[in-house]
């Protein structure tokens, strides 16, 4: 089946909050802190990005699969990294709050969604990438590095235990 990225709309916000609330009890099953205790995603948070137009979804199935924001930086958490960016620090697109829904988790769309985002930014004229996870969240890193991102130091996000391992790809 095919697999598409497109802006989400108002009208995905539903089924957003659904992955989003299911990605936060998979985390806390894997043992990770990520998103717990009030720092996982919102409404309000994603109403935002959808009217800022930086909130993006993964159609499968004529659905609602996935979910992620792509965010023109530069980003504040990201000027202190303990470790070091490659390129210029002030052009770079990050990408955050990557879910996808956990009833068909493990069938590749969370790569799916990364690539399309990618290839959006890349669209835009841009060529550094950046992404970040935390040190537990072993799927994640691991699609990632499958993407052809660099482990290139630790960061800390302003949220409740925000170490987190960061991630960059340069394009050509």
């Amino acid at each position: 089946m095919m697999a598409y990225t497109r802006k989400a709309r108002l009208t995905d916000l539903d089924a957003i909050l659904k992955i989003t609330d299911q990605a936060v009890t998979f985390l806390a099953s894997q043992n990770s802190p990520q998103w717990q205790g009030g720092d996982g995603p919102t409404r309000a948070e994603f109403e935002t990005a959808i009217n800022d137009g930086i909130a993006y979804v993964l159609i499968y199935d004529q659905q609602v699969a996935g979910v992620a924001k792509l965010i023109p930086g530069p980003e504040a958490a990201y000027e202190a990294i303990d470790g070091r960016w490659l390129g210029d620090a002030s052009a770079y697109m990050t990408i955050h709050r990557v879910a996808v829904d956990g009833e068909i988790r493990g069938q590749g769309l969370a790569q799916q969604l990364l690539h399309d985002l990618i290839v959006l930014a890349r669209e835009r004229d841009f060529t550094d990438i950046r992404i970040d996870t935390h040190e537990l969240n072993a799927i994640m890193q691991h699609v990632v590095a499958k993407l052809g991102f660099t482990y290139q130091g630790m960061v800390m996000l302003p949220v409740a235990l925000g170490e987190r391992k960061a991630y960059q790809l340069i394009l050509d």
